[in-house]
């Protein structure tokens, strides 16, 4: 090993050092920032810090800018575990995740998406999830979008309960490390929700179509009623006597 390669070496080193160093001290100027939001918000006070909407709205741009040897995953996965440290500290919030034959999946997929600092409590059966998060201030929910449910337990959303409020993987990207689809409970976050797909119940005799760009997520078919939960753009009911239980930003595919 010469002289030369040793000193490139050490210069390249000493760059990688100031870069991590600059990263550690912007996220804590960044801590500060949030100190001050939420002074400002007083979030404490008035419940949970979620904002699908504009992570989205974040997620969309760092995804449109990125490049280079660091695949994309593990920068959704590390500016991800930064946005929910950051909103747990605006107003502490557990996670609740629908666990079931995918409980290894499930878990992967909320640790991608929230971290290490953000408690996880683990539960049966979607209606669990959907109960806890109601008794809560601030929860979210974990529920896996399953091909074949047990009950149609998307039917005790909406109204001032919890809602859909988001759609994982937000990403969709070959070799995505937490690839299981779910949905993301809340309770009602007004201007905060994300709207660019509407969900609804729809209740019909099982011979009702729904409309060109509609689709179904869940299907429920019990005593000769067929119970769906669908997902279309836009705000318009896809069927007569649809209840709209939430809403989500279109994932980006990439």
């Amino acid at each position: 090993m010469n002289d030369s390669f040793t000193e490139k070496l050490g210069e390249i080193r000493r760059e990688i050092d100031r870069i991590d160093e600059a990263m550690h001290l912007l996220l804590m100027e960044r801590g500060a920032v949030i100190d001050r939001l939420v002074e400002v918000k007083r979030t404490s006070e008035s419940g949970s810090a979620f904002r699908p909407q504009r992570e989205a709205d974040m997620m969309r741009r760092l995804a449109a800018r990125h490049h280079g040897r660091l695949p994309l995953a593990t920068a959704e996965h590390l500016w991800r575990t930064i946005i929910a440290t950051f909103t747990h500290v605006q107003a502490p919030f557990a996670m609740h995740v629908e666990q079931g034959p995918d409980a290894l999946e499930m878990h992967d997929l909320a640790r991608f998406h929230v971290g290490f600092d953000v408690p996880l409590t683990g539960h049966a059966t979607p209606g669990r999830v959907v109960a806890a998060v109601a008794g809560s201030t601030g929860d979210l929910g974990l529920v896996r979008i399953n091909p074949e449910p047990v009950s149609a337990w998307w039917e005790t959303l909406g109204g001032d309960g919890p809602q859909i409020m988001a759609r994982l993987p937000f990403v969709r990207a070959e070799g995505h490390p937490a690839p299981t689809p779910a949905l993301v409970i809340a309770r009602p976050l007004g201007d905060a929700a994300a709207s660019d797909v509407t969900v609804w119940s729809v209740v019909d005799d099982g011979d009702a179509e729904l409309p060109e760009g509609a689709e179904t997520l869940l299907t429920v078919v019990r005593n000769g009623r067929r119970s769906r939960l669908v997902a279309a753009f836009g705000s318009e009911p896809p069927a007569q006597g649809a209840a709209r239980v939430g809403g989500y930003a279109a994932p980006a595919a990439i």
